[in-house]
């Protein structure tokens, strides 16, 4: 009976995360005070460290992306307003999140970013540590 359940609880767990990155992009509180005041959970350094480096979906206020976390510190973008482009990222530890640079039209730009996760569990919303806004919500890219 025992592993008839295990099985049941598996197939379940798994049908629910083959919706959730079937399903589009959620919709993000619109400032990181609405993303606390809503009681989603922030991620900590030590949990970023898990999903990078590596591999992302992203959907942000300017289009859908993708990008790779590389080990060195560098990340490679492709789709981001029809622009491929490397960088490089690290870990903000002080602010207990994530950063990554790219050259853009006006020069050199870093990104800082508080990232929470979303109602569904399999997706996150970044937050700028500057601003408080909104500026993208990711999951890890499924490969293809």
């Amino acid at each position: 009976m025992l592993p008839f359940r295990f099985d049941l609880l598996f197939s379940m767990f798994v049908a629910s995360a083959t919706i959730a990155y079937a399903a589009e992009f959620p919709t993000a509180p619109p400032k990181q005070k609405d993303a606390e005041t809503q009681g989603l959970y922030r991620m900590s350094t030590a949990e970023l460290k898990e999903f990078l480096p590596g591999k992302i979906d992203s959907k942000g206020v300017t289009g859908k992306h993708m990008k790779i976390f590389k080990p060195d510190g560098s990340v490679y973008r492709t789709g981001f307003r029809a622009k491929e482009g490397t960088g490089t990222w690290r870990f903000d530890e002080k602010n207990n999140a994530y950063c990554n640079a790219f050259i853009e039209k006006k020069g050199y730009q870093e990104g800082c970013f508080a990232v929470f996760r979303a109602p569904d569990g399999a997706h996150y919303f970044d937050y700028e540590i500057d601003t408080g806004f909104y500026a993208h919500a990711w999951r890890r890219a499924t490969e293809e």
